[in-house]
């Protein structure tokens, strides 16, 4: 079964020549896709084809047997994927396996309103199964749920993400304890969102922590902020460019948020670029669990700050360090962080063991042909 890409790329090799707003979009206006799509065609044997969603379901043969989509937070109310329908039900000759499907909700919702068409797009889906086998891998127990309430979750499985397995390190736990130090010279910030401004004062200390030392400020999205990673603050309009400055760093003059972004800030359009750019740091915290997951793939050690179901889940699923952002809305400062990086090697060794067992597994029953170093992991 040859499989291929349904989604997007797992890098933009044309991206340092398009302006921000293209290379933006072929990633689904979040650069953290691209550590997802990295780490699928990884363990997949790299160098898959890819093809977006709306590819004509005639062509998608010549892309290969088994379409791989690349999925993400499509499960709540912000998401009707009705529209995908009728395209999804002409696809004849491929199957479909889903990998990394997950519920979005507020901290503490037990429950998740699904719009039918999304409910539907899900059944289509597990129609087109490779086999009899569940054909949906989901991020974990909150999402299994949400099908389960659906009657939806036969054809699915939790496994977590699946950038819990692009370092081929069995002992990566080990290799992450070992490079932990109190203290933390350079520190990266997975950046967040501006118009996240509950989370505003908390920001601005993560800001004020990637100022020691020359650490940095990784920005994923949205738009205005991905230009500010690429240098570009100078073409945002004033008032975007006060929004993220009050977001960010309001103790900053308009002057000082500029030279502050040239020096700090920065966005990748490379997985693999981004993976290297992070062995240089002592330590990175964030609300961005994929830049995170890049980061403990390299040995360093990490902590995300929660601040939706999302991503309580997924660090709950894959044992990954968290602290909730309801709980420091005032900000952390750097003496707070040795004591709020909780972190157990050996349990994230065995949980990632036991996980790459479950991904593995998943793929084997799918009919597709796990790279050689995750039937390592996976012993």
């Amino acid at each position: 079964m040859r499989p291929f890409l349904f989604g997007f790329q797992p890098s933009i090799d044309t991206a340092p020549f398009l302006p921000t707003e293209s290379a933006y979009h072929q990633v689904g206006d979040n650069t953290g896709n691209l550590a997802f799509c990295y780490a699928i065609d990884r363990l997949l044997g790299e160098g898959l084809a890819s093809t977006l969603w709306h590819t004509n379901p005639e062509r998608l043969k010549t892309f290969g047997d088994v379409g791989v989509l690349t999925l993400a937070n499509q499960l709540g109310p912000h998401a009707n994927l009705g529209y995908l329908n009728n395209s999804f039900r002409k696809i004849k000759d491929v199957s479909l396996v889903g990998i990394g499907l997950g519920a979005q909700a507020a901290p503490n919702q037990d429950r998740v309103e699904v719009p039918e068409g999304t409910l539907e797009w899900v059944r289509v889906i597990q129609e087109r199964s490779p086999t009899s086998a569940p054909n949906i891998a989901v991020r974990g127990d909150f999402s299994m749920r949400v099908l389960e309430h659906y009657g939806l979750a036969e054809k699915a499985v939790a496994t977590g993400c699946p950038t819990l397995f692009i370092s081929p390190d069995r002992s990566l736990g080990q290799t992450i304890y070992q490079r932990f130090s109190p203290k933390m010279g350079r520190i990266a910030v997975t950046a967040g969102h501006q118009r996240w401004t509950h989370l505003a004062q908390l920001e601005a200390s993560l800001v004020a922590l990637s100022q020691c030392g020359g650490g940095a400020y990784i920005c994923q999205s949205p738009l205005e902020m991905v230009q500010i990673g690429r240098g570009e603050v100078h073409l945002l309009d004033p008032q975007s460019r006060d929004q993220c400055r009050a977001y960010t760093a309001p103790w900053m003059s308009n002057e000082e948020f500029i030279n502050w972004s040239q020096r700090y800030a920065c966005s990748f359009f490379s997985a693999a670029a981004w993976l290297e750019y992070l062995r240089r740091f002592d330590f990175v915290v964030g609300t961005r669990i994929h830049g995170v997951m890049l980061a403990l793939q390299v040995g360093i050690p990490a902590l995300c700050i929660v601040h939706d179901s999302r991503t309580t889940e997924l660090c709950e699923t894959m044992a990954v360090p968290y602290v909730k952002a309801q709980d420091h809305r005032l900000g952390i400062t750097r003496d707070q962080l040795p004591s709020l990086f909780k972190f157990d090697p050996d349990a994230f060794d065995k949980n990632r063991v036991k996980r790459a067992r479950i991904f593995a597994d998943f793929l084997r029953s799918n009919e597709l042909v796990a790279a050689p170093y995750l039937s390592g992991l996976a012993g």
